[in-house]
């Protein structure tokens, strides 16, 4: 991680989540500020914060998901 974040940091970190909207309403109690709020996706629940150093990082509660989950979405 050091090496990265001295080449510029890193393009982000996905951390799994059980429960993403209880997860994130106790970080926004202690002051972490979500630049994306919760979001619906075909494969879960997620949000996007940033740490510090300015790097991102994405709390996902994945669930089961197809490919037709993505048809007609912006993430197919």
């Amino acid at each position: 991680m050091k090496r990265a974040q001295a080449e510029g940091g890193l393009p982000g970190v996905g951390m799994h989540v059980d429960d993403c909207r209880k997860t994130h309403e106790e970080l926004s109690a202690k002051g972490v500020v979500f630049i994306q709020e919760l979001q619906e996706r075909p494969y879960g629940i997620e949000a996007l914060m940033r740490d510090i150093s300015g790097n991102w990082l994405v709390l996902v509660e994945p669930r089961e998901f197809t490919e037709a989950d993505f048809e007609g979405s912006d993430l197919h």
